[in-house]
């Protein structure tokens, strides 16, 4: 009996993987009804769509070591480096530049003396040192693009010391603008 409900199972289940299959779309196409037998072949549409995410990969220097130019002003350049980019369209990366000290640097948190230095980018020397600026723009890209941003102290120093400033570099994904000096 086992052999005889075995064998009728197997041959209903060869039976199913050769019958016809139908396969649904979203959208059906009907003939039209008066034109029967022959009906006109019908025609429908479709979307294909995908999506791709933004990315990206900004590169700030970990430290810039300013060198004595001869003239007792230290100045030294880091590199930005922005690696697989890719925006929306109208899209861009806008670097900006900001210091908490307003762009002065000091030998110690205590010390009175503060020797001010300026940061300059691809946009030119930041005039504004509460607010700071961009320094670069990085736009849709499949090679590597670099921009130098320098680091020039406005004055030789008065005393000796090590100088520090941290600055904060804010890295921001912004609409395409032209503006006067750009």
């Amino acid at each position: 009996m086992k052999k005889l409900i075995s064998g009728i199972s197997a041959l209903l289940t060869a039976a199913m993987l050769i019958a016809p299959m139908s396969a649904f779309a979203d959208t059906t196409v009907i003939p039209d009804a008066d034109n029967m037998p022959n009906p006109k072949p019908g025609t429908a549409g479709t979307t294909v769509e995908f999506s791709v995410d933004p990315a990206y990969t900004v590169t700030i220097p970990a430290k810039v070591m300013l060198e004595d130019n001869g003239e007792g002003i230290y100045t030294n350049s880091g590199t930005l480096k922005a690696e697989g980019v890719k925006l929306a369209e109208g899209k861009e990366i806008i670097v900006s530049l900001t210091s908490a000290s307003k762009f002065n640097m000091q030998t110690s948190a205590t010390a009175e003396y503060k020797l001010p230095y300026t940061a300059e980018g691809a946009f030119g020397k930041l005039t504004d040192k509460e607010a700071g600026g961009i320094v670069a723009k990085f736009a849709t890209s499949t090679t590597v693009q670099n921009t130098p941003v320098t680091f020039t102290t406005d004055e030789t120093p008065k005393y000796a010391g090590t100088y520090t400033d941290p600055v904060v570099f804010t890295i921001e994904v912004g609409d395409i603008t032209t503006t006067a000096g750009e």
